[in-house]
């Protein structure tokens, strides 16, 4: 029997998910991490990129994440980052809807909203590239 480690991906709005699974593979700044259940702790930093969770051989969740920090201790992994979104069909629409509003911001005359809508609209046309 697989053991498992506890999995949960935090943004300022929610707790994305929180799932406990065989091994988590996350876009690490250095290079693809792949945790499982008793894994060494560290901490490092998360580029954009897809974080996919697996039970047992089988991936049951994909995520996409724009960059973050992640903290694994042996029995738990915490992903902490600004804006993530799961991957499949059914949040599609949702996520057209984010990139209407953010390039909407976009248009903003103050500088400091325009950036940050900019940027989003970036991460929510590479999730939509991601779902198709």
């Amino acid at each position: 029997m697989t053991e498992n480690i506890n999995f949960q991906l935090v943004t300022p709005l929610n707790i994305l998910t929180s799932k406990d699974v065989s091994m988590a593979v996350l876009p690490g700044s250095e290079g693809v991490l792949g945790i499982m259940h008793r894994h060494t702790p560290l901490m490092t930093l998360l580029n954009r990129g897809f974080i996919k969770l697996f039970e047992g051989n089988e991936l049951v969740e994909n995520i996409v994440v724009d960059g973050g920090v992640v903290e694994v201790s042996e029995t738990g992994i915490i992903v902490l980052c600004e804006r993530a979104e799961i991957i499949k069909n059914s949040n599609k629409q949702i996520v057209q809807e984010k990139l209407i509003n953010s390039e909407k911001l976009a248009e903003n005359t103050d500088e400091s909203v325009s950036s940050i809508a900019n940027e989003e609209s970036d991460f929510y046309k590479f999730v939509l590239d991601a779902i198709n």
